[in-house]
């Protein structure tokens, strides 16, 4: 999925982004989170046993968006759960320095590290943009 550039460097600001799952009735599940975008994948990671995470074992489609005022980027797929511990760490450390900075970042997953994280991989397949004309 191509990104104008724009859009992309948008992405690429530390911003929260608001991460949409569905119930097992249909209703919306949100949840505000830290995320990156590598590629056409966007980056998460979560405590294991959460809703947003049986939502996803259960119907992997998912979307995040973006905004900032009335600018904002809504990114949707289907999530893929990583289990592997190095890959995990690698990507909650990259999110760490995009969100701390690199001085508090540091240490950042040791703070987390003894939780039982599941990262989630979104393979964006559409996008949708506005206010950025």
């Amino acid at each position: 999925m191509e990104l104008a550039a724009n859009v992309r460097a948008f992405l690429e600001q530390p911003r929260l982004c608001v991460m949409a799952t569905i119930n097992r009735d249909g209703s919306p599940q949100l949840t505000a989170m830290w995320y990156d975008l590598v590629d056409d994948v966007v980056i998460l990671n979560t405590s294991r046993g959460l809703v947003k995470v049986r939502n996803l074992r259960r119907d992997p489609r998912m979307a995040i968006c973006v905004e900032d005022g009335p600018r904002y980027v809504t990114l949707s797929g289907r999530a893929a759960i990583v289990e592997d511990r190095a890959v995990q760490e690698a990507e909650v450390n990259r999110m760490a320095v995009r969100y701390r900075g690199r001085r508090l970042a540091a240490t950042h997953w040791q703070t987390i590290a003894q939780d039982d994280r599941l990262g989630i991989h979104l393979v964006v397949e559409r996008v949708m943009a506005r206010g950025f004309e």
